[in-house]
This record gives structure tokens, sequence and C-alpha cells, in this order.
């Protein structure tokens, strides 16, 4: 009897993995909110992995270090920079490097030793002698990708005991990985859905800018999941520095943007998305009325919302292809 009770807890946490992951995409059925997910979810992931690897670090000092945010140094080996690698493998489509041709061909082989199992995946790239390296989670990962879609679940940060676990009975250690895979599923969809919801309340707070503003498209890249400082968006957006910064401080007044840090060139500004908080960086003061966007679950996307997300999602992506661009000339083994 117990045994029943254990395979039906098992495959009920399945259940609710692909569930989770089933209304992650259906929430993210638009290519703009789909990257800008995917990519906190890169991030989630790398530094997760980071930290597994004896080399910690956060979410938010990952994404500052990505975005070029000054952060305090701390004695935890480069960690920082050791993530960003992991994160530029998990944004490229061609792996390769070295460690993304060994990362894809270990995803390739669970992928066709699984299918889309992802139990039978975890023991092909876990169940092994020191089988658990930052290339079998990545290879993890990129199963999972094709495996459960859109949302993408980061795994690293609940694999803590993942080697011990892979060294236990079978029919454990596939217990672990299903609770894992509910937790992460839970934990992404939850993410999908303080973006979509956030980026719908920004929307209502702008509503009553003009359609010509460029306070909109600042908005979406910041959502995108790209910092700006006023320099940087004077210079994307072609629009003079008093200008661009009218829109950030609009943007920050009215709660949808925070203030991350100050560096030599200004102030960057991130989205109040929900998801990453820079609070431990001693920003300014929030503004009286910052509380004026508050994320929560009946706000959806209006048709004409939707609309401008559509349109407005090639030309963030050819913007967020800069940040990236960036990243490889920082990569020390180009």
């Amino acid at each position: 009897m117990n045994n029943v009770r254990q395979e039906v807890s098992l495959y009920q946490q399945l259940i609710d993995a692909g569930a989770s992951c089933g209304e992650a995409a259906g929430i993210l059925d638009i290519p703009y909110l789909r990257a800008a997910h995917q990519r906190r979810q890169r991030i989630i992931e790398a530094a997760g992995s980071a930290t597994l690897d004896g080399r910690p670090t956060t979410t938010e000092r990952l994404f500052a270090w990505l975005g070029d945010i000054p952060i305090v140094a701390q004695a935890n080996l480069g960690a920082e920079g050791y993530a960003a690698d992991l994160f530029r493998l998990l944004i490229k489509q061609d792996l390769s490097d070295p460690f993304g041709i060994e990362v894809r061909d270990l995803a390739d082989a669970a992928r066709a030793k699984a299918g889309r199992d992802p139990l039978l995946a975890a023991a092909f790239l876990f169940r092994g002698q020191d089988a658990v390296t930052q290339a079998s989670r990545a290879a993890y990962f990129l199963f999972l990708r094709g495996a459960l879609g859109a949302a993408e679940p980061a795994m690293s940060p609940s694999f803590n005991g993942l080697a011990v676990a892979a060294r236990r009975p079978s029919a454990e250690f596939d217990r672990y990985i299903a609770d894992r895979l509910a937790r992460a599923g839970r934990r992404a969809l939850a993410n999908a859905k303080a973006l979509r919801f956030g980026l719908a309340a920004a929307y209502s707070v702008l509503g009553t800018a003009r359609s010509s503003s460029r306070v909109h498209a600042i908005a979406e890249l910041l959502f995108a999941g790209h910092p700006l400082s006023i320099a940087r968006a004077s210079r994307l957006f072609h629009i003079s520095r008093l200008a661009a910064r009218t829109h950030l401080v609009r943007l920050e007044r009215d709660g949808i943007a925070e203030r991350a840090t100050r560096s030599k060139t200004g102030v960057i500004y991130v989205a109040r998305d929900g998801l990453m908080t820079f609070g431990q960086v001693t920003p300014a003061p929030p503004p009286k009325d910052s509380s004026r966007l508050v994320v929560n679950a009946g706000k959806p996307l209006s048709a004409d919302e939707r609309a401008r997300l559509e349109a407005a999602s090639d030309d963030v992506a050819a913007r967020m292809q800069e940040l990236d661009s960036l990243l490889q000339r920082l990569n020390p083994s180009n």
C-alpha cells in the first residue's frame, strides 16, 4: 500500500510540474513575454548552478553583472563571471565552444535515451560516477526546454543534495527529481504570472502617455531584462539625454522602474518586475507614489497592449542583442 501511495505521489508531482509549465506557456503566448521570462529563468539557473559548484551568488548579483551594474565585491571566487559563462551558453543558438559542445552532446544523448521523460533523462545524466556537473545540469536544463516548453523551469536552485540523491535507489532518486520538477514548475509559473501582470500594470499606469512617446519602448526594454542608464537610453532610442531622463524619472515615479545603483555614468534603472529586487544595493529612497504599480493576478493584457507587444517583439530583441554582444566581448575565452 505504501508503494502504491508513493507511486501516486510521484506521478502527481510530475502531473503538477507539467500542468504548471503548461499554464506558464499559455501566459507566455507573446514572443516578447516568452523571451523576457526565459532570460530571467536562465539567469536563475546560472546563478543556482554556480552556487552548487561552490561559487555562491544570487540572481540579483548575476543580473547586475550581466547588465554592467556595479556590485560590491565578495570573496566568492569570481562567481558572477563563472555563472555568466553558463548564462552565455544558455542563450546561444550555436553551442560550438568545447563546453557548449559537451552540454549539447549530453542533452542530445538524454533525448535519444529518454524521449521526453524527465525521470529517465535525469537518471541518464546524473546517476553515474561523478556525473553531477555543471555540464550535466545545463544539459538537463536544455532537455527540459524541449520536454516542458516555454516555461523553462530552472532546476539548479532546488538541486541541493543532487549528488547524494543520485547514489540512492532508483525509486528514491525518481521521487527526488519529481519533487524538484514540481517545485521548479510552480516557481516558473509564479514568475511568468508576475512578469505578465507587472507589465500589464505598467501599461495601465502609462495609459495617458502618447502612443508616439518613447516611454513605452523604454519600459518594454526594462521589462525585457535590460538595465538602462540615461546615457544608454538616449543612445538606444535616439533621443536627447533630457528626454531619456524625463522618461526614466517618470517610470521611477510611477513605480514601474527602480534605481539599481549609481555608477560613474549615472543612475542605472531596472524594471520593478516583482522577481528581482535591488533593495540591498542602497538605492535612492522610493518616491511617495511608488505603490501605484501593484502586481496582482487579476490584471490581464488588453487587446491593444497585446498588439503593441507583438509589434515591439522584434525591436526589443534587436536592442537586446547589443547587451549579448557586450557579454561576448567580456568573455575571456573569445
